[in-house]
């Protein structure tokens, strides 16, 4: 029994190990459903982080199980003590900061060819997200409004651009507001606003590898597109319901989610991605949406 914590240690960091290996083997354990162009990028990032904290962890518990099982307290016998050793201190500082020093490079093309916005390229979609305790709500513009703005952009036109849409001009009667339900198309390159109303929010769409603070008091411009080889449409119009609902079997590739604690309903702070088969579809339910939103209730 001297040496059971050594064996439940040991049997735990096995069990770990065991679950690391099958995990992508198992639908839902592993990373979810890539839809976006970027995404082996960040695929890629995610197993560089992991290999080098997968290899620290099960060497640093190997070490404490072996300690566990090798130095057990034995009656009779005293402990020896040492003041540690400086060349050890030196190599196990030195060793992270030039692991960290090489994933700092590693990541920075992808990371700027994600969050920079002079590389952000020209977009098809553009919209606006406002972060609430505890809700997404969201701005469509008209589709006239839309090709305007893209039009302007791919022109240089500056004042016509979409940061002027998104920061000068308040909301239109035509403009769709709707809650939690992002809406864009496959294959397209979509740039939103983001922005919180109250506290820090995090925008956070698993299946496009993005994620994004909302900050109070910033407007932050965001890219993702649904380009990806994995990426399918996954909304259809409903007849019984009259609106595009979710795929039966693809909710769980289209979940919006808050990734910062921002308070008691941080839970509810969900929402879906629908992704529309071509831009035409898109721009049925924007009519739709926009018809339903103006209609008067009886």
């Amino acid at each position: 029994m001297q040496k059971f914590w050594a064996i439940l240690f040991g049997a735990v960091v096995a069990a770990a190990a065991g679950l690391f290996v099958v995990a992508p083997l198992i639908p839902g354990w592993w990373l979810p459903k890539n839809m976006a162009s970027y995404g082996p990028d960040v695929d890629h990032l995610f197993y560089l982080i992991l290999g080098f904290t997968g290899f620290f962890y099960f060497l640093t518990e190997g070490i404490m199980v072996y300690a566990m099982w090798k130095y057990i307290a034995r009656p009779g016998e005293k402990s020896s003590y040492t003041h540690g050793s400086h060349k050890l201190e030196m190599l196990w500082t030195i060793v992270p900061a030039l692991i960290l020093l090489f994933i700092a490079f590693a990541q920075v093309s992808t990371w700027s060819h994600i969050k920079y916005v002079s590389r952000m390229p020209v977009p098809e979609q553009i919209f606006e997200v406002t972060a609430r305790q505890f809700q997404w709500e969201f701005r469509y513009p008209t589709a006239e409004q839309n090709e305007k703005m893209l039009a302007g952009w791919k022109e240089g036109r500056e004042t016509e651009k979409a940061e002027t849409w998104q920061r000068a001009l308040p909301g239109e009667a035509d403009d769709v507001y709707l809650a939690n339900q992002v809406h864009t198309w496959k294959g397209a390159k979509v740039r939103f606003y983001l922005k919180s109303r109250d506290v820090i929010h995090s925008f956070f769409l698993p299946n496009m590898r993005i994620k994004q603070d909302a900050l109070p008091g910033k407007v932050i411009p965001v890219w993702f597109d649904t380009a990806g080889t994995e990426s399918e449409p996954n909304c259809h119009y409903d007849e019984k319901v009259k609106d595009w609902v979710i795929d039966d079997g693809k909710i769980n590739q289209s979940e919006l989610a808050c990734a910062e604690l921002c308070g008691w309903g941080h839970y509810k702070m969900r929402g879906v991605i629908f992704i529309h088969k071509d831009q035409d579809d898109y721009n049925k339910w924007r009519m739709h949406a926009h018809s339903e939103q103006n209609r008067t209730k009886p």
